[in-house]
């Protein structure tokens, strides 16, 4: 009981403390102040991910790995990753807002609008298996399930990734 009041006086504490910094004045600030000021824009993170395959999902020898499902604007059904195996892990995966106004053998000069940039500086897949699939179902299995397995990626060991993915909005 005394450890759990003691708990709670920490939280009241922590919370006062944050409540003060959260309400921090917002203010413009003058050509000089910028100045003085260094950053970079955009938002980065790390992360290392492993999907293992749940034996409790029959369909698939093993067990099924994870599922992406993805539903097209106006479409009745659904692009799919499935049975997602292995290990992903990125470091410094960045995320940003670009206007492309020049390149790409002048299209980007005929386009000139923003796009959104994820930028992978070190990536992997290790050990990795999906199957990209057409389906009438976000959820796998059950009444009237149906799926067309288009293809199949396994790799026994580590893939290397770096770039740039460019999302751009549809018109």
């Amino acid at each position: 009981m005394r450890r759990s009041m003691m708990l709670g006086k920490v939280t009241v504490v922590a919370l006062v403390a944050w409540a003060s910094l959260a309400s921090a004045e917002l203010r413009p600030l003058g050509e000089e102040e910028l100045q003085g000021v260094s950053g970079q824009a955009g938002l980065s993170m790390s992360a290392s991910l492993n999907f293992a395959a749940n034996p409790g999902q029959t369909r698939c020898p093993g067990g099924c790995g994870t599922r992406l499902a993805i539903k097209p604007a106006k479409s009745a059904s659904f692009i799919v990753l499935d049975n997602i195996r292995g290990t992903f892990s990125f470091e410094g995966l960045s995320f940003d807002i670009v206007t492309i106004d020049s390149g790409y053998g002048g299209d980007g000069a005929a386009f000139n609008a923003p796009a959104m940039r994820l930028g992978l500086t070190d990536a992997n897949f290790a050990n990795a298996r999906f199957t990209l699939a057409g389906s009438n179902s976000a959820a796998s299995g059950g009444a009237g399930f149906k799926q067309t397995d288009l293809l199949t990626y396994q790799t026994n060991g580590d893939v290397r990734l770096h770039g740039n993915l460019y999302i751009f909005a549809a018109p």
